[in-house]
């Protein structure tokens, strides 16, 4: 056979698998993002026409009142009202959206100016003797610091971050996510500072910050475990790139291209500007942590210090690169671009629970729910709290609305069972946070896999045994701090 023929025959079939492996993929990827809500929410529509619709009696205050429950007329919600209720989900996300908007435009305007990159570059340059995980425990820990003090869906522009370091390992966007995301969320989901933000909204009984140094070390348990299993991961994928949570392997064959990959890491050419920049994004988040947690930023300028701290680092930093007005505004909407999906995805993630709610059958659900409870022990009734609490997160993922609903409805009985309020604030918030990390109809969940370009199931796979631990040891937790008496006195 002439060189031309084999040429031509390897050619063929080159492309022969490459059309296989493309039909192989699409069989494998998941809706968009977008799509995946749509579908949410015609399901949340489908369960108001099964599920008994049904209420509480409530107070002047507009609290349910415990055994009261009573069943009402069916009010299904039909899929074309559902699309008109897009409009209040919107209106239920708009300070969520508006700083997500903004902050994402100030991080990811700073992050075009490519500062951040060439210290990552110039890093993995220095330290590729130590290995990559140096960088990724370095990252992680210092996501996990910022979510003790500072929490809330417009954290999640920090997965660009993740993006940038792990293209440069040439690991996936799991551990993009598994590096900013993850931390940040677990962190504020059991930090003392996560749960007085959370619980002071809906139960101002609990003094805040009560409890701080027994909710520190349920931190420091969950820390160390959630670390261990991200070290344990990324070894296997640095090992082995097939051993990757991903069903497809287009992620890693971009970091292959030559945009990528021809970038000459023994350039050590950092100027004091990109070191001033790069401080920038590491100092911002450290700033608003410590003024939340000892000055009270946000409980007495409210959430719009986020934009004014991000919006003065990122005017700084593209005054310390030398840029024009013109040129910084280009950089604030590039920055903002990839948060526009996010956005969407936020507002139909909300627009779920406001279908829920027109369907009235949440009440149903939480006294389904909560009947469970009757004979049980108090470590066990601390407990199955914690898992009715990850449940019911599903149809409400949001902290705040999660306890506005269930606080009423199960204070009475947990008090009568022996739980204080110190364990019932806990539970809840072990099950509204953590659950938040692997629910699809939460928005920031959605939004930062898509920042990732991962896709829910992957990550579904990746979180399935972490949270599993995570039950298994917040149930210990809880069991242990209930058996002890535990009220908040350390």
């Amino acid at each position: 056979m002439s060189e031309s023929s084999t040429t031509s025959y390897q050619n063929t079939v080159n492309q022969t698998a490459n059309k296989n492996a493309i039909k192989t993929k699409s069989k494998l990827e998941l809706p968009h993002v977008l799509l995946m809500m749509l579908i949410m929410m015609m399901f949340a529509c489908f369960l108001t026409y099964i599920i008994p619709a049904g209420a509480f009696n409530t107070d002047k205050d507009g609290s349910m009142i415990q055994g009261t429950y009573h069943a009402i007329a069916q009010h299904p919600v039909n899929p074309f009202y559902a699309i008109t209720l897009i409009l209040n989900g919107g209106i239920q996300s708009a300070q969520t959206v508006t700083l997500l908007l903004f902050i994402g435009g100030s991080m990811g305007g700073i992050l075009q100016l490519n500062s951040v990159t060439k210290i990552t570059n110039f890093m993995i340059y220095r330290f590729e003797h130590a290995g990559a995980l140096p960088l990724i425990i370095g990252l992680f820990s210092l996501m996990a610091f910022i979510g003790f003090f500072v929490g809330g869906d417009q954290m999640i522009v920090f997965v660009t971050l993740g993006v940038i370091l792990v293209r440069r390992l040439k690991l996936d966007p799991i551990m993009a996510l598994a590096i900013t995301f993850l931390p940040l969320y677990m962190a504020f989901s059991v930090s003392p500072s996560g749960m007085a933000k959370i619980g002071q909204i809906v139960y101002p009984d609990v003094a805040l910050y009560s409890g701080y140094g027994g909710r520190a070390i349920m931190y420091l348990v969950f820390l160390v475990v959630t670390l261990l299993y991200v070290i344990w991961y990324a070894r296997r994928v640095i090992k082995n790139p097939d051993n990757s949570m991903m069903t497809t392997k287009v992620w890693q064959q971009q970091n292959d291209s030559p945009s990528n990959s021809e970038v000459n890491l023994e350039d050590s050419t950092v100027s004091w500007r990109d070191i001033i920049v790069v401080s920038l994004v590491v100092v911002t988040p450290i700033i608003l942590a410590l003024g939340n947690g000892l000055l009270n930023w946000t409980e007495r300028y409210g959430n719009g210090v986020f934009i004014t701290v991000f919006g003065l680092s990122f005017v700084l930093a593209y005054i310390v690169k030398g840029q024009r007005p013109s040129e910084m505004v280009d950089g604030f909407l590039e920055g903002a671009k990839p948060m526009l999906v996010v956005a969407f995805a936020i507002i139909m993630a909300n627009t779920i629970s406001v279908i829920l709610e027109k369907g009235q059958i949440l009440s149903t659900i939480v006294h389904g729910l909560t009947t469970q409870l009757d004979g049980a022990s108090s470590g066990v009734v601390s407990v199955l709290v914690f898992f009715i609490a990850t449940i019911f997160n599903f149809l409400v993922p949001s902290g705040s609305g999660l306890m506005s609903v269930m606080v009423p409805i199960l204070q009475p009985v947990t008090t009568a069972l022996g739980v204080n309020d110190q364990i019932l604030l806990t539970s809840l918030s072990f099950g509204g946070g953590l659950g938040n990390l692997i629910t699809p109809t939460l928005g920031a969940t959605i939004g930062a896999i898509a920042i990732a370009k991962a896709n829910f199931g992957s990550w579904f796979k990746f979180m399935a045994p972490l949270f599993v631990i995570w039950m298994i040891i917040g149930g210990v937790i809880l069991y242990i701090f209930t058996a002890i008496g535990w009220n908040g006195g350390i």
